[in-house]
């Protein structure tokens, strides 16, 4: 059986993508699912689906750059199901702007969208992790925050920032039994990536192909870290010198 049996996961970004397939992984896995996104209906449907396969979820409309929603959308886990023990913090932008075009407010809106959140979530889960003293929080980074590509600043800032939060969520969750761990994905075919979703089947991966990786991070012995992932395309020019 796996560990992830009757585990609360809340899930960021949970209306389309990797989020989305994360939310039925771990659904088949037996969690209870806290789904959380702007896009209300969308939220709905994957309760239903969920529900469809006799899993067990909840919506929460939420805008994880907003401390109140983050905080609803805690206090509304431990109303539905009593705790909250691994936290996917997937809600992301992507964004490929030239510094010498980018406005401020563009900018912020990226901070604020991939790191900003990740803090204010992470913030609220170990509030209630320290308390049971254990838990897990798993951030959805990038290949960006390794290798950044060209004119994306913001990105690649934002995903290099999401990497040191990881680490010192890491070291400062050691006295409480919560591991933190970060996911690089690589090319995949989802929305927030322009493109990748018209690249040939056997380049870009599937939300699957990562949900699958992130769930196995997540499904192991409380005292146990999968700290770090990367699914990369063997044909990315990612890795070697030219």
């Amino acid at each position: 059986m796996s560990i992830l049996q009757g585990r609360v996961v809340v899930v960021t970004g949970a209306s389309s993508g990797i989020g989305e397939a994360c939310a039925v992984a771990f659904a088949e896995k037996g969690a209870k699912v806290v789904l959380a996104a702007r896009r209300a209906e969308r939220l709905t449907a994957l309760v239903e689906r969920i529900a469809s396969v006799e899993g067990e979820a909840v919506a929460v409309a939420t805008d994880v750059t907003d401390e109140a929603a983050v905080q609803h959308l805690f206090e509304t886990a431990v109303e539905r199901f009593g705790t909250v023990d691994v936290l996917i913090n997937n809600a992301g932008v992507a964004d490929s702007t030239a510094v010498y075009e980018m406005s401020l407010d563009l900018w912020q809106q990226v901070i604020q969208t991939n790191l900003t959140s990740a803090f204010l979530c992470s913030r609220a889960a170990f509030r209630i992790m320290k308390e049971q003293r254990r838990g897990r929080i798993l951030n959805i980074g990038s290949i960006s925050a390794r290798v950044p590509r060209a004119n994306s600043p913001a990105y690649a800032a934002s995903k290099w920032g999401l990497d040191g939060l990881t680490r010192s969520l890491a070291i400062d969750g050691r006295e409480f039994n919560i591991a933190a761990s970060i996911f690089h994905p690589g090319i995949v075919a989802t929305e927030i990536a322009p493109g990748a979703v018209k690249l040939p089947e056997d380049f870009a991966a599937s939300p699957e192909d990562i949900a699958g990786v992130i769930v196995h991070m997540c499904d192991l012995p409380d005292h146990l870290n999968f700290y770090e992932g990367m699914v990369v395309q063997i044909d990315l020019p990612f890795l070697g010198r030219g």
